[in-house]
């Protein structure tokens, strides 16, 4: 599967795109253990998914496994995807989405509060 480009920018930075932040557009704010990629997903229209589905794969591709805090002050923290839209996230909604997107990926559950803040992190799965 073809995916979008995304790149990573500063959370600071997000103000000057003239996108729109993908983090109020749908997801879930109500994801549970449990809950797999397609319940996160499903929060969205179709026509954001190739977006969000970006993110996705650019988050496993990279290995990143990081809190809310890594997102909003990590100088390569937040996901842009093809130089347009972006997903500039909450504490809370950055662990939402890092929660779906492992808990399908490794088939574990995981809820927003393991990714909520570095200091929360569950163990790295990979090196």
């Amino acid at each position: 599967m073809h995916y979008l480009p995304v790149t990573w920018q500063s959370y600071e930075s997000l103000d000057a795109l003239e996108g729109y932040n993908l983090d109020n557009l749908g997801g879930s704010d109500s994801f549970r253990e449990g809950m797999r990629w397609p319940d996160y997903l499903a929060g969205y229209e179709a026509e954001w998914h190739p977006y969000v589905e970006a993110v996705r794969h650019a988050i496993i591709e990279g290995q990143v496994w990081a809190g809310g805090d890594w997102h909003q002050y990590n100088p390569q923290g937040a996901p842009v995807v093809a130089g347009v839209h972006f997903m500039g996230c909450g504490y809370r909604s950055w662990g939402d989405l890092m929660a779906a997107v492992w808990s399908s990926e490794l088939n574990r559950d995981f809820s927003y509060m393991d990714f909520y803040m570095d200091v929360r992190l569950p163990a790295r799965p990979f090196g």
